[in-house]
């Protein structure tokens, strides 16, 4: 089964560029582009992507607000940023986003944080990671609680992730929407300074947290 996948961009060419790059794999398929806010919404809500590439810098609504705007029409989908800048990670990980990358990343890193992305997991280069691990720290967990602690709800949701539940899973067995559970999800990953399910499992054995 392909990966659908939208392309958010203001700029023509990165949007082609990009076309290119994905369409040289044989589970990624590009279903729309969009160089707008509201041009991403409006595909988004036609073509139901899996994934969704978006630029932060655009006119109008950025990037930031685009994610959080998706997040409320389109919890299912899974938005990665892919930017020129560095400064936005926290923000965009609380709007939405799983994902963080720069717009230098190889075809094959791009290629593989989507599938990454695809399968629920967090996409971040090593330095991006460290960023947001930071900001987390610096902000209390951005409206997640204590860093030192977790929730009742991020310690059900630990010990679902550790029995292999998806994220549909999680949210039927919890009473909570898909969105709640990418969102404490990301809380989690930031608490124990992790980018991925398994490595958020792995850890939390580690901490006896589970």
């Amino acid at each position: 089964m392909s990966i659908k996948v939208l392309l958010v961009d203001d700029h023509q060419v990165v949007r082609e560029g990009l076309r290119r790059m994905l369409e040289l794999e044989n589970d990624i398929t590009v279903v729309g582009e969009a160089s707008n806010v509201e041009e991403a919404l409006e595909q988004a809500g036609s073509q139901y992507p899996d994934v969704v590439l978006m630029d932060i810098k655009m006119p109008g609504a950025n990037g930031i607000d685009a994610t959080r705007r998706l997040m409320e029409e389109q919890p299912a989908c899974s938005v990665i940023i892919l930017t020129m800048y560095e400064d936005y990670v926290a923000e965009a990980v609380v709007a939405g986003a799983v994902g963080y990358l720069l717009k230098d990343v190889k075809r094959e890193e791009l290629s593989q944080a989507i599938r990454v992305a695809y399968r629920g997991q967090a996409p971040f280069t090593p330095a991006l990671a460290r960023k947001l691990v930071g900001a987390f720290n610096k902000q209390r967990g951005l409206g997640c609680g204590e860093v030192e602690g977790l929730s009742e709800r991020q310690r059900d949701i630990l010990r679902l992730l550790a029995s292999g539940a998806t994220n549909k899973e999680i949210a039927s067995q919890l009473f909570l929407s898909e969105t709640t559970v990418k969102r404490e999800m990301r809380c989690l990953f930031g608490k124990l300074e992790v980018s991925s399910r398994s490595g958020a499992v792995s850890e939390a054995y580690k901490r006896k947290l589970i």
